[in-house]
């Protein structure tokens, strides 16, 4: 987000986004009151958005602070929306604010973001045609990883492994175990150099914080071959997902990631928002294929739901929960 101001629905809601002049983030209600232009077509003046068709000017509060056409201001103030801005992530806030809490967003400790020792690489964002749920629950499962993502080495390794759930204070944890030998693509991640013999041990941690931000990672060495603890040049590489629904079948999918190994290193930079990207353009061409039947496959033939979906399932009834206790 910078000062041009940028158009953005969510939660079927259109926004206009953009800074002032001290840099801190603006949320609005995108539509002009008076003939219902969007304002993100407009231009930031000072502080304040002007509407691009008749030049009404809103001030960063919302307030209608000039209508030229009349010389005078309005008793009128456009609606907007909390923005709290951490790292290179803003948080907005669309419900009521007197329920409001900060401490809802995500610890950042978790995945390191921005931790001293670690690095932020891999910004990307795409609109699904599809809802958000469905993205949970293909996060959720990750044994469709050698089938949906078969180019990635040791995939086969997710048909089925030794899984362990944790209640946490701030996540429901998933922590799946098996063993790796060393590829191609542990080169282009961790070097070369860095190569082991034999079967490293290594963990698969998903960590659902909330219906918008899940954290998957690459996988975390527990114990490595030749070594009596894990070298530090194999590092964590974790994976964030945000969820940000625009319209009831549609969806902002926000992507980056964290790491603590290969420092300011554009070269895997390069190759994360590489793989990452086509990982996750892989996942949403399985949505867009998903959403537009899922309503009428649903009323012709029962769900079918197997071991593996425990924990999808579990989270869809959290975010029901969720949605009884808002209403």
């Amino acid at each position: 987000m910078g000062r041009a101001p940028i158009g953005r629905t969510i939660l079927d809601v259109p926004l206009v986004l953009y800074r002032t002049e001290a840099g801190a983030p603006v949320a609005m209600y995108g539509v002009c009151p008076h003939r219902y232009f969007p304002l993100a077509k407009g231009r930031v003046e000072g502080d304040a958005v002007v509407c691009g068709y008749h030049g009404f000017r809103f001030e960063a509060d919302g307030k209608c602070s000039a209508i030229p056409s009349q010389g005078t201001s309005a008793g009128f103030c456009q609606p907007t929306y909390p923005v709290v801005e951490r790292g290179p992530l803003c948080w907005i806030w669309m419900g009521d604010r007197d329920l409001l809490d900060p401490d809802l967003i995500p610890p950042y400790d978790d995945f390191g973001l921005g931790q001293e020792g670690w690095h932020f690489s891999s910004a990307n964002h795409f609109v699904v045609k599809g809802r958000a749920q469905l993205l949970i629950d293909n996060l959720m499962d990750l044994t469709h990883l050698p089938y949906l993502h078969w180019h990635i080495p040791g995939g086969d390794a997710m048909k089925a492994m030794p899984m362990r759930e944790e209640e946490r204070e701030r996540s429901y944890r998933l922590i799946r175990t098996g063993k790796l030998p060393w590829s191609s693509f542990n080169d282009d991640m961790w070097g070369a150099e860095n190569r082991y013999e034999g079967l490293a041990d290594w963990e698969s941690v998903t960590d659902f914080y909330g219906p918008e931000l899940i954290r998957t990672n690459m996988p975390l060495f527990t114990a490595v071959p030749g070594h009596d603890t894990v070298p530090p040049e194999l590092g964590h590489l974790h994976i964030l997902h945000g969820m940000t629904p625009e319209t009831a079948n549609s969806t902002h999918y926000f992507g980056f990631a964290t790491r603590n190994f290969r420092l300011g290193d554009a070269k895997l930079d390069a190759f994360q928002l590489e793989s990452d990207s086509r990982i996750r353009q892989q996942d949403i061409e399985a949505i867009e294929a998903i959403e537009p039947v899922a309503e009428t496959a649903c009323q012709i033939q029962r769900e079918l739901l197997v071991k593996a979906d425990g924990p999808a399932v579990k989270v869809r009834r959290r975010i029901e929960q969720m949605l009884e206790a808002e209403a």
